[in-house]
């Protein structure tokens, strides 16, 4: 729900092209399809210039080192603080991005009977059985188990939205972590037909089987892992 690929998006992608560096390029939208402007992007361990979406929501990242692991915060005044974790091999895929609203935040924090520590960072993630690659989002999957190195798992309901009493992916695909210690998280994705995440999507790539998902105190990461 919160980090899907939107079936179309209009303007024309912004491009970066260069032989020397990696670039990453795309949309912002509201959960309800509304251009997000102003969503400021960043990447906090280079030395690069920070850019904002535009009116369209559009973005583009340029000047990225090559076949490297990014991490890029987003920040807007009418959305959680949010990190995106990416290797800049897949800068060829377009980026349409959803901003996470407050209100899901809030209701998970709540179905779970927990605060939100804002010295703590938290996770969300949604299981796809692969990429959409002809403008078409392929199948979310159910019964997928999330295991991390630390920290307590939970599961969407057929919202999206955190249930206590699940435990794996319903239809949805969604789960997280909240209140993680800040640092790098190892997650193990275990869906019905074998393990996931081993092709990278919108995620840094498995180290033995797992993903490491990079936490920062007060924010949200976001991954999208292809689960077949």
């Amino acid at each position: 729900m919160l980090l899907f690929v939107l079936a179309c998006a209009e303007p024309e992608v912004p491009t970066c092209e260069s032989e020397d560096a990696a670039c990453f390029q795309g949309f912002f939208r509201t959960l309800l399809g509304a251009d997000l402007e102003g969503m400021r992007l960043c990447t906090p361990e280079l030395d690069l210039d920070c850019v904002e979406t535009d009116g369209d929501g559009a973005f583009s990242l340029p000047g990225l080192p090559l076949d490297t692991n990014v991490v890029v915060t987003a920040d807007h005044d009418d959305h959680p603080p949010v990190v995106f974790a990416q290797t800049t091999a897949m800068d060829w895929y377009d980026w349409y991005k959803v901003g996470v609203p407050t209100a899901v935040m809030d209701q998970n924090a709540s179905a779970l009977e927990v605060e939100l520590d804002p010295g703590k960072g938290h996770v969300l993630f949604l299981v796809w059985e692969g990429l959409n690659l002809d403008g078409v989002d392929t199948p979310t999957v159910e019964g997928v188990v999330i295991k991390g190195a630390s920290g307590q798992p939970f599961y969407g309901n057929a919202l999206g939205l955190a249930d206590p009493d699940r435990t794996a992916t319903s239809s949805a695909g969604s789960g997280g972590f909240l209140n993680v210690e800040p640092g790098s998280l190892a997650l193990e994705v275990q869906g019905p037909n074998g393990p996931c995440g081993l092709e990278t999507m919108f995620h840094f790539p498995t180290v033995d089987g797992r993903i490491p998902v990079p936490i920062l105190a007060g924010r949200t990461t976001a991954i999208d892992v292809q689960c077949p």
